[in-house]
């Protein structure tokens, strides 16, 4: 059956490919990548677009509570698996941490220039 971990993941809810993702954490992710995509863009746009200011601001939230989670989850797990096999393991969660960590140098680098 194997470790502890193994076992723990097959609580989520939504299965792609063999492996199991909450839906919620599927819909932070495309909110996450659409609010890079549109910064990218247009860089000035969240200083005048209310909206996109507020879709950046909850996105990222979610996206830090769900990293801080993801990372707590590889802790409590971490003597079983090393943090690479982790990373590797879980691919959605690892993307909702670098888009989150993107949407903070976002910000900073906006209220930076």
């Amino acid at each position: 059956m194997g470790n502890r971990y193994e076992r723990s993941r097959m609580s989520r809810s939504f299965t792609h490919k063999g492996v199991q993702y909450h839906p919620g954490m599927l819909v932070v992710l495309a909110v996450q990548l659409l609010c890079l995509s549109a910064f990218a863009f247009s860089p000035d746009s969240l200083d005048h677009n209310k909206w996109l200011s507020a879709a950046i601001a909850f996105s990222l939230l979610f996206g830090l509570i769900l990293s801080l989670g993801f990372f707590g989850t590889w802790n409590q797990f971490r003597d079983d698996v090393s943090l690479w096999t982790f990373l590797n393991t879980n691919p959605v969660e690892s993307a909702v941490a670098i888009a989150a960590a993107g949407e903070v140098l976002a910000i900073l680098l906006v209220r930076l220039g």
